[in-house]
């Protein structure tokens, strides 16, 4: 099933020069990675031809499949103009009529876009902007985040402290930021029996708990809305956001979206 290393140059070169993320590289010494040559839609194909259904949109953000003409055509054309440029005290046309298009698309109160350029950034970007309004605002020592059990946010250390799968963390366990996790909404296996479609988000009351016990050191609550991919697609009851979005705005403290897989229209609308 798997290309054969010893027939492929290229995947001997691989396994000299190329450290995978999210990878026990050892495993590739008995199962190499496949060697994709080109993208159809939403199919990848190797260099023997074999067509793959990238049933992940390539770790979920491949909105509109591979090699599409129209994205295409869109980088060829930026790039013969101008590849890349820095954002500080420069700016540049796709990038001011990106931000407006978006604040267009966004709920009232979001009205300025930060550019980033993968979902762990961004999280450290958020958690930054958090802590930076708190310091400047004169509440200093709101400091920590709440997340939930099994979140997944990306692997920079920012991130990484408010993740709750042991797997990514615990050996950088020693340098992340202390925050606080609390357990989260399971629909599928519902600890208190209720059904996603009837209940009332009675899962909620660890959150509240820990927002009433750490209101004056909690800077935000961040959150995968909707599902928690990395934890084993974990849906939440529609209830559970309404009661976050409250219980923040009673605490006075800031609700973090990390919507990196299901914004965009990945889920049906363009955000959750």
């Amino acid at each position: 099933m798997h290309n054969n290393p010893g027939k492929d140059q290229g995947l001997d070169r691989d396994f000299r020069n190329i450290w995978h993320p999210c990878t026990q590289m050892k495993d590739h010494e008995s199962v190499p990675p496949l060697h994709i040559e080109r993208g159809e839609g939403i199919y990848l194909v190797d260099k023997d031809g074999k067509r793959y259904m990238d049933v992940i949109s390539s770790w979920w953000v491949n909105l509109f499949g591979h090699n599409h003409p129209r994205l295409n055509k869109a980088l060829i054309d930026q790039a013969s103009r101008m590849a890349h440029v820095l954002f500080a005290g420069v700016t540049h046309t796709p990038a001011i009529d990106l931000a407006e298009s978006l604040v267009k698309l966004t709920p009232p109160n979001l009205t300025r876009v930060f550019f980033s350029d993968n979902g762990s950034t961004s999280v450290e970007v958020a958690l930054k902007m958090s802590l930076q309004y708190w310091r400047q605002t004169g509440q200093a020592q709101r400091t920590r985040f709440i997340h939930l059990t099994d979140s997944y946010h990306g692997e920079t250390l920012g991130a990484l402290s408010v993740c709750g799968i042991n797997l990514f963390r615990e050996k950088f366990e020693n340098v992340l930021m202390e925050n606080i996790e609390v357990a989260g909404p399971d629909c599928y296996r519902c600890p208190l029996g209720f059904k996603r479609e009837s209940c009332e988000a009675e899962c909620f009351e660890p959150m509240e708990k820990a927002l009433e016990e750490n209101r004056e050191t909690i800077a935000g609550v961040i959150v995968e809305p909707l599902v928690q991919g990395a934890a084993g697609m974990k849906m939440y009851p529609p209830v559970y956001l309404e009661k976050l979005e409250k219980a923040c705005d009673n605490f006075k403290t800031h609700t973090i979206y990390d919507e990196v897989a299901v914004a965009f229209g990945r889920t049906g609308s363009l955000f959750v």
